[in-house]
């Protein structure tokens, strides 16, 4: 398929694309949702331990994830809730996501988070994960629906000027979550791996600009914390605690049971950082003294970033 013209090339995808959906469609009509009690979203950049705290969650019995998958979802009117604040949209959703939550592959294509890097192998949580519930792809009673499909997400909301009070006052389910890395490590993350064009910088954006579009972002989310302390959660990679574990579960509505709040713990172990140079250092201690002025207990912690 590749050696046909682009154009042609997209219209036979998005033909199966819709295809699939369809089939998945009614397929999800079957499933029960009654039982769900939160869906949260993650906001914020990607590279941004959003896959490492996808993978914890989903360690908990109750919570299922789903793993990208924005290109079927926004825009389409049967269930993008964002736009259509509509009980029963976002319970298409659900059915929709619980679903396609058990098959998939790895990259945007979205699915289980089991395709994701972070179940490979070598990495603990795939046995974490195969030790408490074998080859099961969907949990039995699913409380809390978690999205990572972070970045796409936020811009969705911003692109739409989605009305937050609207949408809560429509949906009581609904949460939104952002992880914190450390932000130096994220710019140079994204700018390696491509990510770094989703913010519209340009075709070359430079580490300076991108270092600040990812601030941005944890601003914006820490200004609707602020005015919706019960809808937005974040929590910092310097500064994830079995407290911080707990307060998650009860922010998802989940039972913080001890078990999941000691492998979240085991899990979250981060030891690798990049070395930056100290004129970027410099930059990002400017930015967060002036851009986090207003909320020095999160300016300190994110200061904290520079000195690793």
């Amino acid at each position: 398929m590749h050696l046909l013209p682009k154009k042609l090339r997209q219209k036979i995808e998005s033909r199966q694309l819709e295809k699939e959906k369809r089939s998945d469609l009614i397929e999800a009509q079957h499933i029960d949702v009654s039982e769900v009690k939160t869906l949260c979203l993650a906001l914020g950049p990607y590279r941004n331990l959003t896959t490492l705290t996808a993978s914890i969650l989903f360690l908990h019995p109750h919570c299922q994830v789903l793993n990208h998958g924005g290109a079927r979802i926004f825009g389409d009117p049967r269930l993008d809730f964002l736009l259509d604040h509509n009980k029963e949209t976002l319970d298409s959703f659900l059915r929709y996501a619980i679903t396609i939550s058990t098959r998939g592959k790895r990259g945007k294509t979205g699915g289980t988070i089991l395709h994701s890097h972070a179940f490979d192998e070598k990495h603990q949580l795939g046995k974490l994960y195969h030790q408490q519930f074998g080859d099961t792809l969907v949990k039995e009673d699913i409380h809390c629906l978690f999205w990572k499909e972070s970045l796409r997400t936020s811009l969705h909301i911003r692109d739409n000027n989605i009305d937050f009070d609207a949408l809560f006052a429509r949906e009581p389910r609904l949460r939104f979550l952002l992880p914190v890395r450390n932000p130096l490590d994220c710019a140079i993350s994204n700018l390696r791996t491509g990510h770094a064009r989703l913010f519209g910088l340009g075709k070359s954006p430079d580490t300076e600009m991108v270092l600040e579009a990812i601030l941005d972002e944890i601003l914006w989310v820490k200004g609707l914390q602020e005015n919706h302390p019960e809808r937005f959660f974040y929590f910092l990679e310097n500064d994830f605690t079995e407290v911080h574990a707990r307060k998650l579960a009860q922010f998802l509505l989940l039972a913080p049971e001890s078990a999941w709040v000691s492998m979240a713990q085991q899990a979250f172990a981060i030891d690798k950082h990049y070395d930056h140079p100290q004129p970027l250092l410099d930059r990002y201690q400017c930015l967060v003294e002036k851009k986090f002025a207003a909320w020095p207990d999160l300016q300190q912690q994110l200061l904290q970033f520079s000195s690793y």
